[in-house]
Order: C-alpha cells, then sequence, then structure tokens
C-alpha cells in the first residue's frame, strides 16, 4: 500500500483526465486498502479543500462520467451523448456575491445558489372579467383539466381580486405567469379567450381556446436548469455547474442532491500522515 500511495503522489503532474467507473470516485472509498487512484488525484490537486467532489451512484441519462486534476482544481464531468450538462469541482475559493444562501444540510459546509430553472409545467393566469367572472373562469378550467402543450402538463391559477383594474390584474398576472388569458360573458359563452403575454407573437383577442394553446406551443420556452451551486468550506469550495436541457433539466437537480457528494479529503490525509507517507 505505501508503495501504490508513494507512487501516486508522483503522478500528479500538470494534469489527469480519465473516464471513470463509479468505483473511482466513490465517496465510501475510504475504508483500509480501498482508496482510489482518482480520488487521491483529487485529494492532492486542492491541497487545502477539506472535501473534493464524489459520486455515490450513477443516474439514469448519465452516458458519459468522466474525472479530471490539474493543479488548483479537480472534478467530475457528466455528459449525455457529447454534451456536458453538470460538473462538480473543487478550487480553494469561488465568487458567491451573485448567489444565495440556501441551507446545506451540513454543519461545516455553506451552500449559495445562482440558478436560472424554465419548469416543465406550463402556467397561464386567467383574469376573469364581468358579473360572473369566477363562474366563467371555473367552468373553463374544469373543461382544460389534463390538458397539455407540448407533452407538457398546463397548470391554471384564476385572479380572484375582481375588485382591483383590468390592466393592474393583468400586469400582476403577467409578472408571475407567462401567459394569461382574460375571459368575459361573452367569451364564456363563445368559448373564446384573450391572450396576452410578453412575447409579441403570443398575443390575440377572441381566440378559441385551442388556437390559443396552439399559440402558446409555439413559442413556449424550452425546460431548462442552469447555473452554479457553491459549497464552502474550510480550505476550498466545490462549484457544481448546470447546463441541462428537456428531461434532463427535469431531474438534474434532485440527480445532483443523490448522486455527488463530498469526499473527505482531511480524513485521506489523515490516514495518509498516520500510515507513513504524505499526499500533499
Amino acid at each position: 500500500m505505501r508503495r501504490a500511495m508513494t507512487l501516486l503522489v508522483l503522478m500528479l503532474a500538470a494534469s489527469a483526465c480519465s473516464n471513470l467507473g463509479l468505483g473511482e470516485l466513490h465517496c465510501s472509498l475510504l475504508q483500509g486498502n480501498d482508496v482510489s487512484s482518482a480520488n487521491v488525484l483529487s485529494v492532492q490537486a486542492v491541497p487545502t479543500a477539506k472535501y473534493t467532489p464524489c459520486l455515490n451512484e450513477l443516474r439514469l441519462g448519465w452516458d458519459s462520467v468522466s474525472r479530471f486534476a490539474e493543479e488548483g482544481r479537480a472534478g467530475i464531468n457528466i455528459s449525455r451523448s457529447i454534451s456536458p450538462f453538470l460538473t462538480a469541482t473543487v478550487t480553494e475559493s469561488c465568487d458567491v456575491s451573485d448567489a444565495v444562501a440556501v441551507e446545506s444540510g451540513y454543519p461545516d459546509i455553506q451552500r449559495f445558489e445562482d440558478i436560472e430553472f424554465q419548469p416543465t409545467d406550463i402556467e397561464i393566469s386567467i383574469v376573469p372579467l364581468g358579473e360572473r367572472p369566477l363562474l366563467s373562469s371555473r367552468i373553463l378550467v374544469d373543461r382544460l383539466a389534463g390538458v397539455e402543450i407540448d407533452d407538457r402538463p398546463v397548470t391554471y391559477t384564476v385572479d380572484h381580486d375582481i375588485d382591483q383594474s383590468v390592466n393592474s390584474r393583468v400586469n400582476l398576472a403577467l409578472s408571475q405567469s407567462a401567459f394569461v388569458w382574460i375571459i368575459d360573458e361573452v367569451d364564456a359563452e363563445e368559448g373564446t379567450v384573450e391572450l396576452r403575454s410578453n412575447i409579441p407573437a403570443a398575443t390575440g383577442r377572441g381566440l378559441l381556446v385551442a388556437d390559443a394553446l396552439d399559440l402558446i406551443e409555439d413559442v413556449v420556452p424550452a425546460v431548462f436548469y442552469r447555473g452554479n451551486w457553491y459549497f464552502t468550506f474550510e480550505g476550498g469550495c466545490i462549484t457544481y455547474e448546470f447546463d441541462a436541457k428537456g428531461t434532463l433539466a427535469e431531474t438534474v437537480a434532485a440527480d445532483a442532491e443523490d448522486a455527488l457528494g463530498f469526499y473527505p479529503a482531511f480524513e485521506l490525509r489523515e490516514f495518509a500522515r498516520k500510515n507513513g507517507f504524505n499526499i500533499e
């Protein structure tokens, strides 16, 4: 074991990169002699860091997983086909000035997020007008239960604040949803709506509901999850960089929570010292 570890110390020159199986950067590999070269290289790359990125399991859609290690940074790249969508990198520090602090779940780790997310669900806000506005909107929502746009579920919220002006209600709805339907008694009788959005191509008066749905389908934003999570701790920072689209975007956050983890680099260093060798 000592000879193997000594050789590993010499291996970290300028950089290292390889495909890896689940075992090479697994979060549990710190028992007895069960220490992988990939974990050693990651720990050596950022010798101040208390933790380095590790992998608990592979998830559906993770076609390629590779590790990298070079002086000052190390981590894991995850791709579908040839397109990377998630990278976990350890460095000595990171800039979290534009990120929001969130609960990390670890007493010695702080977490920050800077994320943009377009969810799978398409939300339509309904602004009802007239003498019986809420009844008209409820009938419309009931009739459209289960309708999807481009295989994506549609949710409806109804504005109940009928005492405010129409413009203020519509503006508020547009600030909360990408699409707004205005419906009055005539619309209720004829099965039409007025469609408003911040996208000029998705607007119109007296539209049949089916036509309004078609207009939304033509312009609805694609699903994505992109941005960074930051985990800061003694001597380092691990950054998760996301750029996931489509079905990957729906699950990537939960998959990252479950499948990625924090390898105890400080324990590996202590293990090395107790056994008479240095990996720093």
